[in-house]
């Protein structure tokens, strides 16, 4: 597998465990590309009070 197909899969694993443990559906966010599930996670931090930007 090329490096940056695994990279990026490695990392959209990564958020989607992130989105499961807050609340949001596997089934929903294992459909989702990595700049959707990065602007999901930014929304749920924003949601939470837990970004501090």
């Amino acid at each position: 597998m090329p490096f940056l197909r695994e990279a990026v899969e490695k990392k959209k694993k990564y958020f989607i465990q992130l989105l499961v443990k807050g609340g949001l559906l596997d089934s929903y966010v294992k459909s989702l590309t990595l700049t959707e599930l990065e602007g999901e996670y930014k929304k749920l931090q924003r949601e939470k009070g837990l970004d501090k930007s």
